[in-house]
Formats: structure tokens, C-alpha cells, sequence
């Protein structure tokens, strides 16, 4: 009877005897494995990546735009159309007013954004101009890294993102400085006073960190349309666990004035848990890529251990003939395969490791390993040798002891 102890001394013996056959057999699952930890690192930091970026957002707006959705055929998980998507709605103050009179709203921004060209000291840059009204906006006065947040009273004056006042330019805009701001493809502009600039990473998550806040009367001016309608009403909810509820209150609402209108009531969070379920469908569609390097990397090992069957086919018989077990031979080559993915796993780990993060430091991309990534390579290899080496071990176990005994 053969023991384990036995049985593992005498597979790492023919492993070391023939290093180069074990190394060209388990390079495909080194291989193998080394593309599941990498695919599904560099994925995970990617959902880390989009949820950090989302958890800097306020998961407690509501945004409220005409139309059916964002250029799409039709509204998106969780958004809420009016009945007729054709006509979109319209949005003006009394909007603004409904909105403000439902329970649970604590804040209403009204906005209407265009895109630009800002002109400053003979550099052009394209930016986005959002309209905003400064009494809504008190939680910017706090953020200012120069000068004021707009007033009421302001008419053709500017507040800049921090990166359009000092990375856009040859010089840095500052308070006191004078913009130019012409409609796109148009020849209308208006010069700006700027009175203020931004912090660094604090734009609002309505804005954009190449934004340009001015006053509504000031845009109706700079846009010169016939009649001014928002672009979107932001909605901050009192309660953050109420949002979606908070937002079906609203739609109800609207729907009584723009009942054959289009309009979408989308909270932030419904953004947010579209985002990351694509994530995780993309993690697990590379870690499938992955996988059938694995398949390719098994076959090898099959055909490997099929090739040591034959080559040890006296030892076999001898084996048989001392009286060891079918069932003995067939763990004995299992043991085998196991030992040989459990190796080829554990390098294919540490390899996916540094290409995870040689990737991601080439193409500018997050990675992160984590215990799911290297489990599941473990796993992998480990479960895919060892059925790799099933058949071969099952022609060992079948070799008849006299017939083995008698083969060169």
C-alpha cells in the first residue's frame, strides 16, 4: 500500500529529475493564470477607479433634464420619461417652484449650460459655460481658492475652474482678469470680469472642470435666444436614502404640467449603479479571456502526463505488482497534476502581480490585486490541472501489471 508521504516524495523526485518537461508543461498555466490575475486586476482597479470618482460626487441629487435620455433610443435603468418622448419639456421657473414645493427637497439648481471658446491674452480653449443662480450656490462660496463666488447683483461677471485658471493658459487667470467668450461656430461673444477661481478638485458634480460660471441673465444675454429654458434642474434631496422616492415624487409632479412632454428624473446613485454593474460585467468577461489560456495551458499538461504514462509504464507494473491499488495509481498521477498547478499557479501570481501593475503604469490605468484575483487564479490552475491529468491517470490505473512489467 503506497502512502501519501510516499506518494508526494515520488512525484517531486520525477518533477526534479526532469525540470525541463515540468517547466514546458506548466508554462501554459503560468501563462494562463498570469492573464486572469492581470485581466481581473486592472479591472478591479478600473471599479475602484469609477467608484472612488463617483464617491466624490453628491449621492444625494436628483437630475432633472428634457427628453427621453441622453441622446439614447430610450430611457436608461431607473430614469423616469413622460408619456410622448418625441417633444421635450421645456423647463423655466415655475418648474423650479414646483420642484421646490415637494416634501423632502432641500435644494433646486436650476442650470443652463452651452459650450464655448474662451479667448484670454491670444490662447483659445473650448470650454463649457453653465448659467447658474448665485443665491442657490452658497456651498461655493466656501471652495473659492481666489477672489468671490458670484452675487446677485453680478451681470457680466465670471468664476473659472481652477484648471482653466492655471493649466489652460500661458498665464494664469486671476480675479480681476478679463475673458472673452464666443458661442460656438458663431461670431457672438461677450467679454467677462472674472471675480473668482475655484479650488482644485472642487467642482461641482453639475459642473465641469473645464467650467465657466456665470449668472443666468448674463447667458440669456451671451445666447440671445428668444426664450430661455433650462438645461437641467439639479435637485438636492434632505435625505440621501430617499432619493429614489424623492425623485418618483417629483416626475409626479411635473407630469401635470408637461403631461405631453419628455423629461428624465434620474438620481445620481442610478448613474452610479449602472456604472459599476458594466464593471463587474467587463471583470468577469476578461477573466474569461483569461480562462481559455488555461484550457490551452491543461491540454499541454494532458498530453504531458499521457507521454510520462507511457514512459513509466514498468514502474507502474512494479508499483502493481507490490501490491499498490488502481485507485492508488490514479491518486499517485493526480497528486501529480495537482502539484505541478498548484507550483504553476502560485508563479503564474506573482508574475500576473507585476504585469497588473507594469500595464497599469504604462497605459495610465488603475490596478489593483486582491484576493479575488488571486483566488480565483489559484483555483483555476489548481481545478484545471488537475482534470487535465483525470484521463492519464485513469490509463494508469487500467495498465495491466503483467503487460506493463513486460513493456521496455
Amino acid at each position: 500500500m503506497l502512502k501519501t508521504r510516499d506518494m508526494l516524495d515520488y512525484v517531486l523526485v520525477n518533477i526534479n529529475a526532469d525540470r525541463r518537461r515540468a517547466l514546458m508543461s506548466s508554462l501554459g498555466i503560468i501563462i494562463g493564470v498570469v492573464s486572469i490575475v492581470a485581466l481581473i486586476s486592472v479591472s478591479e482597479g478600473l471599479y475602484g477607479g469609477v467608484s472612488e470618482r463617483f464617491g466624490d460626487f453628491d449621492m444625494d441629487l436628483i437630475n432633472v433634464r428634457p427628453g427621453s435620455g441622453m441622446g439614447g433610443p430610450g430611457p436608461g435603468p431607473g430614469e423616469r420619461p413622460a408619456s410622448t418622448p418625441e417633444e421635450p419639456a421645456k423647463f423655466d421657473e415655475k418648474d423650479v417652484k414646483i420642484i421646490e414645493n415637494v416634501l423632502g427637497v432641500k435644494d433646486v439648481y436650476p442650470l443652463k449650460t452651452t459650450n464655448a471658446l474662451l479667448s484670454y491674452r491670444g490662447d483659445n480653449a473650448s470650454v463649457m459655460v453653465v448659467g447658474v443662480s448665485p443665491e442657490n450656490h452658497e456651498d461655493l462660496e466656501s471652495v473659492m481658492a481666489k477672489g468671490r463666488f458670484l452675487a446677485d447683483s453680478d451681470y457680466m461677471a465670471a468664476v473659472v475652474s481652477h484648471d482653466i485658471a492655471e493649466d489652460f493658459f500661458r498665464m494664469d487667470i486671476s480675479p480681476g482678469n478679463y475673458i472673452r467668450l464666443y458661442l460656438d461656430e458663431e461670431d457672438r461673444y461677450l467679454d467677462f470680469k472674472v471675480v473668482g477661481v475655484l479650488e482644485e478638485d472642487e467642482d461641482p458634480s453639475y459642473g465641469s472642470e473645464t467650467g465657466i460660471y456665470i449668472t443666468h441673465r448674463a447667458m440669456d444675454e451671451f445666447l440671445g435666444l428668444e426664450a430661455y429654458h433650462y438645461s437641467t434642474i439639479v435637485v438636492r434631496a434632505e435625505d440621501s436614502s430617499q432619493v429614489d422616492a424623492l425623485a418618483e415624487e417629483i416626475e409626479d409632479e411635473l407630469s401635470r404640467v408637461h403631461r405631453d412632454e419628455a423629461y428624465t428624473v434620474e438620481p445620481t446613485t442610478t448613474r452610479l449603479e449602472s456604472m459599476l454593474e458594466m464593471m463587474n460585467m467587463l471583470k468577469y468577461a476578461l477573466a474569461g479571456i483569461g480562462a481559455i489560456s488555461l484550457i490551452v495551458g491543461a491540454i499541454g499538461i494532458s498530453n504531458v502526463m499521457m507521454l510520462a504514462v507511457r514512459e513509466r509504464t514498468r514502474e507502474i507494473g512494479v508499483m502493481k505488482a507490490i501490491g499498490a491499488t488502481s485507485r492508488e495509481i490514479r491518486y499517485l498521477f493526480l497528486l501529480d497534476a495537482g502539484i505541478l498547478g498548484l507550483v504553476s499557479s502560485l508563479v503564474g501570481i506573482a508574475l500576473g502581480g507585476a504585469v497588473s501593475g507594469a500595464v497599469g503604469s504604462l497605459a495610465g490605468l488603475p490596478s489593483l490585486v486582491t484576493m479575488q484575483s488571486i483566488t480565483v487564479g489559484l483555483l483555476f490552475g489548481i481545478v484545471s490541472t488537475i482534470f487535465a491529468g483525470v484521463y492519464p491517470a485513469s490509463m494508469a490505473a487500467k495498465l495491466d501489471p503483467i503487460e506493463a512489467l513486460r513493456a521496455e
